[in-house]
C-alpha cells in the first residue's frame, strides 16, 4: 500500500507542473521597439532622440544618460521604446529612426557677471534693487537693499573722522506736497522754486547745506540750498541717464549719496565736491548764464540694469560693440571612427529648464545642462573664435560662461525601426 502510495505522488509531481505550464498565459510582449547602437568613442553622456519620417524630434528618449541608464549587449547599449511622444501620446505605426549624440567636456568656465555690480563672485547675495537711501543719525548712512528671495538687508556707512566730535548742525528740512522747508527750530520757512518745480527729497549736510532733488518741467537734478533758503549750487543730470530719486548727505564732509534711476537701470552714487588744493571747501564757478557750477567726484557706484530681456543688454557685456543674438550656431564635431572619422556639423542653441541653462539641437535634442542657476529668464549663445559664450539672466545679473571645446562632441545613428499597430504586434 505505501509503495502504490509513493508512485502516486511521483506520478502527480510529473504531471502537475506540465499542466500548469499548459494553463499559464503566454508572456506578454512589450510595447514598442528594442534599439541597440553602438556608443562612439568619447567619454561623455548621451543623447538620444526618435525622429519620424520627416526628420522631426518625436521624443527625446534619452539625455545626458550614462552607461549606467542602458543595458549593455554584445553590440552596444540597448534600450527600448514605447512608441510615444514626450507628451506620452501613442505614436502612428510608420518608420522612424533613432540618433543622437555623444557629449564630451566642453571646457565650461564661468567667465563674469554683468548689470548688477552687487554681484563679485557666486557667493554674493543676488540683490535685486536698492529701496533706500538715508541719513541714520549724524554719523552714518544706511543703504536698504532687497535680494532675490525677497529679503531686505541694511547696508551701512559710518563716516565719522576718528577722534573728532560730531559736527554740531542745528538746520532742518522737510519736504512736502512738493514744497521744501529749511530753517532752524522752529523757524521753518519754504524755498522759493521756479515755476512748475517741485522738491522730491531733501537731507541737511555739512555746514548746514540742504541738499535736495528738485524736479522741474526740463527734469529732475539736485540742488544744494543755504540755511536761509538761497541757492547755492546744482547737479545736474543728462537727457537719458537715470533721474535722482533719494538722497542723503554727510555732516563729516562735502558728500552726498543718491539713488538714481529710470526705467532701465539703478544707480546708487556717492559723490563728493572737489575742492582746490589748500581750500577748506570746494569754489563756485562761474558758469553761461552767470550761475554757480561745481566740481563733483564719483568716489563710490553700483548699478543695476535691468536684465530681462538680451535685447535689453547687448551694451552692457563688456564688448567694443553691442552683442547681438544668434538665433543658432554652427559647430563642426569631431571626427567619429565608427562613421569613417566623418566631421559632424550640429546646430546649437541654448534654453533653459528648472535647473539652469542648457545646450541643445535646433530640432530640440537636449544635449547637456550649462548651468545651475535656477529662475532663468533666458540664455543665449554666441561665437567667439574657436569658443562659445552663453549669457543667461535670472533678473537679477547677467551671468558669462564659456565653453572652450564645444566640439568635442561626437555623432551616432541608432538605426532604423518600424512601429506597428498594437494588432499587429500581436500577431507576431
Amino acid at each position: 500500500m505505501r509503495n502504490r502510495i509513493a508512485i502516486l505522488f511521483a506520478f502527480l509531481a510529473l504531471v502537475l507542473p506540465v499542466f500548469a505550464q499548459e494553463d499559464a498565459p503566454p508572456p506578454q510582449k512589450k510595447e514598442g521597439v528594442q534599439i541597440t547602437f553602438l556608443p562612439p568613442p568619447l567619454e561623455g553622456t548621451v543623447s538620444l532622440g526618435i525622429y519620424d519620417g520627416g526628420g522631426k524630434l518625436v521624443r527625446t528618449l534619452h539625455r545626458e544618460a550614462t552607461q549606467k541608464d542602458f543595458v549593455v549587449g554584445l553590440n552596444g547599449f540597448i534600450t527600448r521604446w514605447d512608441g510615444r511622444d514626450d507628451a506620452g501620446q501613442p505614436l502612428p505605426p510608420g518608420k522612424y529612426s533613432a540618433r543622437g549624440w555623444m557629449v564630451g567636456d566642453l571646457a565650461i568656465d564661468g567667465v563674469a557677471f554683468h548689470c548688477n555690480d552687487w554681484m563679485k563672485g557666486d557667493d554674493s547675495p543676488r540683490i535685486t534693487r536698492v529701496l533706500a537711501v538715508k541719513n541714520d543719525g549724524r554719523d552714518n548712512i544706511n543703504i536698504v537693499l532687497r535680494g532675490m528671495d525677497g529679503k531686505e538687508q541694511t547696508l551701512g556707512w559710518n563716516l565719522a573722522k576718528e577722534g573728532a566730535g560730531p559736527p554740531k548742525i542745528e538746520v532742518a528740512a522737510s519736504v512736502a506736497d512738493g514744497k521744501l522747508f529749511v530753517g532752524k527750530g522752529d523757524a521753518m520757512h519754504a524755498v522759493a522754486l521756479g515755476e512748475g518745480e517741485r522738491a522730491v527729497a531733501a537731507s541737511v549736510g555739512r555746514g548746514g547745506h540742504v541738499w535736495a532733488i528738485v524736479e522741474s518741467p526740463a527734469g529732475r537734478e539736485v540742488r544744494a540750498y543755504s540755511a536761509e533758503g538761497e541757492f547755492v549750487r546744482r547737479l545736474a543730470y543728462a537727457k537719458g541717464e537715470p533721474a535722482p530719486k533719494q538722497i542723503a548727505a554727510s555732516h563729516w564732509n562735502e558728500t552726498i549719496f543718491l539713488l538714481d534711476e529710470n526705467e532701465h537701470e539703478q544707480r546708487l552714487r556717492s559723490l563728493v565736491l572737489v575742492a582746490a588744493k589748500g581750500a577748506e571747501s570746494p569754489p563756485i564757478a562761474e558758469g553761461e548764464g552767470k550761475e554757480p557750477v561745481s566740481t563733483w567726484k564719483t568716489v563710490y557706484q553700483k548699478r543695476i540694469v535691468s536684465s530681462d530681456t538680451f535685447a535689453a543688454v547687448t551694451a552692457e557685456l563688456g564688448r567694443k560693440e553691442p552683442v547681438q543674438p544668434a538665433p543658432e550656431v554652427k559647430v563642426q564635431t569631431k571626427a567619429n571612427t565608427l562613421l569613417q572619422n566623418a566631421k559632424t556639423e550640429i546646430r546649437l542653441q541654448a534654453g533653459t529648464d528648472e535647473k539652469g541653462a542648457l545646450l541643445k539641437t535646433t530640432d530640440g535634442l537636449l544635449l547637456t545642462h550649462l548651468s545651475e542657476t535656477p529662475q532663468l529668464k533666458w540664455a543665449a549663445l554666441l561665437r567667439e573664435g574657436d569658443a562659445l559664450v552663453l549669457f543667461q539672466s535670472d533678473g537679477a545679473v547677467v551671468e558669462e560662461f564659456k565653453l572652450g571645446k564645444p566640439a568635442n562632441m561626437m555623432a551616432f545613428d541608432a538605426g532604423e525601426y518600424t512601429l506597428r499597430a498594437p494588432a499587429e504586434a500581436k500577431k507576431q
